[in-house]
């Protein structure tokens, strides 16, 4: 499990772009989104450094 805060989430639509760029990174994986803090939790199996450098190459720093 592992839960990222990414500042740029700030809509549904930052949502689903982060949710489509996850799925296909590990169709498997389970997310929970927490717009109002703008955090998402994933569950997976990949590492932390490969979900990261996905969402910053499509524009979404992470902490």
């Amino acid at each position: 499990m592992l839960t990222l805060t990414v500042p740029e989430m700030t809509c549904g639509h930052c949502v689903g772009v982060i949710s489509g760029i996850l799925t296909e990174l590990d169709p498997d994986c389970e997310l929970n989104f927490e717009l109002a803090t703008r955090k998402v939790t994933i569950s997976t199996s990949l590492p932390r450094e490969q979900i990261v450098e996905a969402l910053s190459d499509a524009g979404y720093d992470c902490e």
